[in-house]
Formats: C-alpha cells, sequence, structure tokens
C-alpha cells in the first residue's frame, strides 16, 4: 500500500512572505521606474522619443511577474502593481517634486510630461501582461503537482 502525496504547492513561504515580496518588488519598481521613466531622447527639435518609458514598463512587468511567481500566489504580483502605482502617486504629492510633471506642462516641456501621463496611467499595461504570464505559468505549476 502507498500513501497519497501531500498536495505540495510550490510556494516559497506562507501569505506573509509573498506580501513582503510584492512590497518590495511595488517600492522598487515605483522608485526606479520614476526615475527611469523621464529618460528621453529627441528626434530633431520637437519630436521626443520617451524611451525610458518603455524601460520602465519593462521593469515593472518583470518585478510583478517576480512576485506572482516567486512566491507561486497571483495577488502578490495584484499587491506590486497597485503599490507601484500608490508609490508614484506618493512621490508626485509630496513636496516640489519635478519628476512627474502634469499634461498642463505639455506646451512648455512635451517630453516630460508626455513621459510622465505614460508612465502614471500606462503602468497598468505592463501589470496586466506580467499577471497573465505569472497566472499561466502558475496554472502549469499546479497542474504538475
Amino acid at each position: 500500500m502507498h500513501a497519497h502525496a501531500p498536495n505540495n504547492r510550490n510556494s516559497l513561504g506562507g501569505n506573509f512572505s509573498a506580501l513582503w515580496r510584492g512590497a518590495v518588488a511595488a517600492v522598487a519598481a515605483g522608485l526606479f521606474g520614476t526615475a527611469i521613466h523621464a529618460s528621453i531622447s529627441y528626434i530633431g527639435n520637437d519630436f521626443p522619443l520617451v524611451w525610458g518609458v518603455l524601460v520602465a514598463w519593462l521593469l515593472l512587468g518583470v518585478l510583478v511577474y517576480w512576485a506572482a511567481v516567486s512566491s507561486a500566489k497571483l495577488w502578490a504580483g495584484a499587491v506590486a502593481f497597485i503599490g507601484c502605482y500608490v508609490t508614484v502617486g506618493l512621490i508626485s504629492y509630496v513636496g516640489d517634486d519635478q519628476l512627474i510633471l502634469g499634461m498642463q506642462y505639455y506646451e512648455y516641456l512635451p517630453g516630460p510630461a508626455l513621459a510622465s501621463a505614460l508612465w502614471m496611467y500606462g503602468m497598468v499595461i505592463p501589470s496586466v501582461i506580467a499577471l497573465l504570464c505569472s497566472l499561466r505559468v502558475l496554472r502549469k505549476q499546479q497542474r504538475q503537482n
């Protein structure tokens, strides 16, 4: 007679560990993404090429994916995304920060204003993609167990 194997998930720690990973990913993505997003090149004098936003989005997506897959809990990735959004909001709200510009400055500083708007409102794009990729990996791991 053989005993049934316990239903083990490949999670590395419990809920506190998942929460911790999501929080670390959130703060790292919020701080580094805000610093990176304003990297801009110009084509001619008029057309801003906001490549820093793409790098910041990639960083956010990788960190959301890492938080979810490394903890085997999808909600940890969601915590990373929501926490990043809150972190960026706090950075733009507190003090005399000039890293995040509103669209009212587009006429005077089109590149930085566009980059800020894309970073603030577009971070949902890499986050949803990362969460969907994480879900696929987690389901595959669950089927193998």
